[in-house]
């Protein structure tokens, strides 16, 4: 018997140029995503004080809602009302594969009646995961 013989015709090739673009695509992506999670928290705000409390090391989908000294809320740096609110978190909520937490953070000169639209709009929803942001005693 006899063994068949190979023989190479041709090089092979592998075109690297869609790698690249995939590569330069997700490096722009995490560029832009971590930017705007930074906006988020970069907003100054003069947080309540809390006696005790527990530092949330979970990592999950969130989203934050800041709450102005005016009484104006917004949603990824970018002012919001309350109808378009409950459409973003809806939104967010089809797109995320597990449980949505809400984060509020505000202003501790805001009264209750500023926030309790969105503990509402949370209601509605089913978001029962709610973190407010605050600062330690003594630790401003």
């Amino acid at each position: 018997m006899r063994s068949p013989k190979l023989i190479a015709t041709g090089t092979a090739s592998i075109s690297m140029t869609p790698m690249i673009d995939v590569v330069f695509l997700l490096i722009i992506f995490f560029l832009v995503s971590s930017h705007l999670a930074k906006q988020e928290n970069s907003i100054t705000l003069a947080l309540p004080t809390a006696a005790s409390g527990m530092q949330d090391l979970a990592r999950r989908d969130t989203v934050t809602i800041n709450i102005l000294t005016d009484g104006s809320w917004l949603l990824g740096g970018a002012p919001i009302d309350a109808l378009t609110l409950e459409t973003a978190i809806g939104r967010r909520m089809a797109d995320s594969l597990q449980p949505l937490q809400l984060r509020i953070r505000t202003d501790q000169s805001v009264p209750y009646h500023r926030l309790e639209p969105i503990l509402a709009v949370a209601a509605r929803l089913g978001i029962s995961d709610i973190v407010f942001s605050v600062y330690r005693e003594g630790q401003r």
